[in-house]
């Protein structure tokens, strides 16, 4: 019998005495967009996380937020909020070499369950829009200081990108994860951020092993 089988309390009294770690990044990562968050807090425009999956880390850094300006920017956060879609599974498969499974486990979250956790944590700056990023205009959001591209695979990532670079306001920063050319599974984000950077002109720059950089130069104007 070991130590959780010896205790009676209930699950959630076992999840406070024993928390996991749910971050998707590490430490060094999330303090890294924190940083990220207090260098634009002064550019134009709203904060955008492309890709947010339960929201761990959309709570973090709203809560960083809420410290660093107040409610002064909006925060979108934008998901299909049902895994990836088969479009870009099947792109994968048929033109990357992946394996199907690789990408058929994220299917469980609905958008009422991140609004509900939005809502328990008080983050009201949050606008959730549920939406494939290859049928929306990221250009809409108008302009960003801040962006967080995590949609993993090639094809959204090279949608995204050229459309949130053109809403990055001058001086602003565009994060690009699973920039990682070592991981088999997850290479297409780096693949779309290498062709992205030499279309743009800009200078690839790979951050805490995995975070895409692009800053956007700042108006000579």
């Amino acid at each position: 019998m070991n130590l959780l089988d010896e205790l009676e309390v209930s699950e959630i009294t076992k999840r406070r005495l024993f928390p996991e770690y749910r971050f998707q990044f590490s430490a060094q990562q999330l303090c890294f967009f924190c940083k990220c968050l207090s260098d634009t807090k002064d550019i134009r425009g709203d904060v955008a996380e492309i890709g947010c999956e339960y929201g761990h880390t959309t709570i973090f850094l709203n809560n960083y937020l809420d410290n660093l300006i107040g409610e002064k920017k909006r925060y979108f956060a934008l998901d299909t909020f049902s895994g990836f879609s088969e479009t870009d599974i099947s792109f994968e498969v048929e033109n990357r070499s992946k394996t199907r499974y690789f990408y058929e486990g994220f299917r469980e979250n609905r958008k009422e369950w991140f609004m509900k956790t939005m809502d328990i944590n008080k983050a009201k700056r949050v606008e959730v829009i549920e939406a494939d990023i290859n049928d929306f205009n990221l250009q809409g959001l108008g302009h960003l200081s801040f962006v967080l591209l995590d949609v993993d695979l090639y094809r959204p990532t090279k949608k995204a990108l050229p459309e949130l670079y053109e809403a990055l306001s001058p001086g602003g920063i565009l994060i690009v994860d699973d920039c990682d050319p070592s991981n088999f599974c997850w290479d297409g984000a780096y693949q779309a951020y290498i062709e992205f950077t030499k279309i743009a002109g800009v200078t690839p720059r790979i951050i805490h092993q995995k975070l895409g950089l692009i800053r956007k130069p700042a108006s000579t104007v």
